[in-house]
């Protein structure tokens, strides 16, 4: 995959920063309530299937798209603020995951092949949601769970052990790579965090609607 133009590198590194939040938090939500709202997922799924995108924001449709992970990275910048430490935990889990598999062309390889498959697969069947997730979960329990770091989702039992919670929470989780890839593609780095806070903040605050 290559690098995306059309939006300045500090924006596409926070919209991008911004779905990885987003993922975080679908991950959370679905482990502690059981539930996540239909466009998130849906968000997310475009965001995976959509391999060729024009730009940086196309990955996710428009800003309204991204805007719950606009608010959530905004309290990720401020720890005296909202900062949910176990959504923290999972950003930092995916953006390190991420590093393990750009190391992994011939994994990479394959993701974009499957990703093609159900791509394809969704085209000539007209899958539904359900369909897609259970297709999009099994790629990443097939690919992404090979590599040595293993993300540990933790939540309700009674919301965990159920197959259509554990394929949602791969699906965020995938979702949640691809952004963290994005963010390195378009120069993001794990030092930012400490050096262009203000910078990262004041961008957030640009794109955030309402």
């Amino acid at each position: 995959m290559s690098s995306y133009g059309k939006n300045s590198d500090l924006e596409s590194q926070v919209i991008a920063l911004a779905g990885c939040c987003q993922a975080a938090g679908m991950v959370y939500q679905l482990s502690q309530k059981g539930f996540i709202e239909e466009s998130l997922i849906q968000t997310a799924l475009d965001a995976v299937l959509n391999l060729e995108p024009e730009n940086t924001l196309q990955v996710f449709g428009d800003l309204d798209n991204i805007q719950p992970g606009l608010r959530l990275l905004t309290d990720q910048l401020f720890p005296q603020g909202k900062r949910n430490i176990e959504i923290g935990r999972y950003i930092a889990n995916l953006v390190s995951l991420q590093g393990q598999l750009s190391r992994s062309p011939d994994l990479i390889s394959t993701i974009r092949i499957r990703i093609n498959q159900i791509n394809r697969q969704k085209d000539l069947l007209g899958k539904d949601q359900n369909s897609i997730i259970k297709s999009v979960a099994s790629l990443y329990q097939d690919t992404i769970s090979s590599l040595p770091l293993r993300i540990q989702v933790n939540g309700q039992a009674r919301f965990l052990q159920k197959e259509d919670i554990q394929n949602q929470v791969r699906t965020a989780l995938l979702f949640g790579l691809r952004c963290a890839m994005l963010w390195r593609q378009t120069g993001g780095k794990k030092r930012d965090f400490l050096f262009r806070r203000k910078a990262l903040a004041n961008q957030v605050k640009m794109l955030i609607k309402g």
